[in-house]
């Protein structure tokens, strides 16, 4: 077994520290296999979702190797080209992870927040670009959006130019409490648990290609 004092012992990036809770445990094993010693710059985590048994990549969008992250789509369907930057695309793809994003936070008519089950039911009922696959996203779905160099949104506002700096509920229960879902605070990036009735908005998801 490898003694601890053999390992390059280094602060774990948020990214790391988010990869390794997944919503009902830790696991330790992984820690020393897919951590240490992994460059703090290099800012990628791998984030297991336990519930949805997926696992996504975290990546920070404003990193200069990951300018052609995500792929803008328009309301016809069509793809722009990398580095555009218009802001009038419905979606995007996101190619660190194959999903693709609706662009602008869901809330009721007046454009307010909603309660998690209602944000569950606005993204059901999306027929955005013709798909009816839409959905809530995951803890580490949504999270893996944040960008750390910005706030207010804390997300890349070229991608996403319609993101509310507000809560937005992910479909991931909490282990503790059948009455309280995971959240993502896109103000300033932070990832918190708050009860199902609360009043937050809804970013839709949906694997591309199928």
């Amino acid at each position: 077994m490898t003694q601890l004092s053999e390992l390059s012992v280094r602060i774990t990036h948020r990214y790391e520290a988010n990869g390794l809770a997944t919503e009902r445990t830790i696991d330790i094993e992984t820690v020393p296999a897919r951590f240490v010693g992994q460059p703090a710059e290099a800012a990628q985590a791998v984030a297991t979702d336990a519930v949805a048994g997926q696992v996504v990549t975290g990546l920070r969008s404003a990193d200069p190797a990951l300018t052609d992250r995500f792929t803008k789509v328009l309301a016809n369907g069509a793809h722009c080209v990398a580095g555009d930057t218009g802001t009038d695309h419905v979606a995007v793809l996101d190619n660190a992870t194959g999903l693709m994003w609706s662009v602008e936070s869901l809330g009721d008519a007046d454009g307010d927040g909603i309660e998690q089950k209602a944000c569950i039911d606005r993204c059901a009922e999306l027929r955005l670009l013709g798909f009816d696959d839409w959905r809530l996203p995951t803890r580490a779905e949504l999270a893996g959006l944040v960008d750390d160099t910005r706030h207010e949104p804390a997300i890349d506002t070229n991608a996403f130019p319609r993101v509310k700096p507000n809560w937005h509920w992910t479909s991931t229960p909490c282990a503790w409490s059948s009455a309280s879902a995971w959240c993502v605070y896109f103000d300033g990036g932070s990832v918190y648990s708050g009860l199902r009735g609360g009043d937050g908005f809804a970013l839709a998801v949906r694997r591309a290609g199928q």
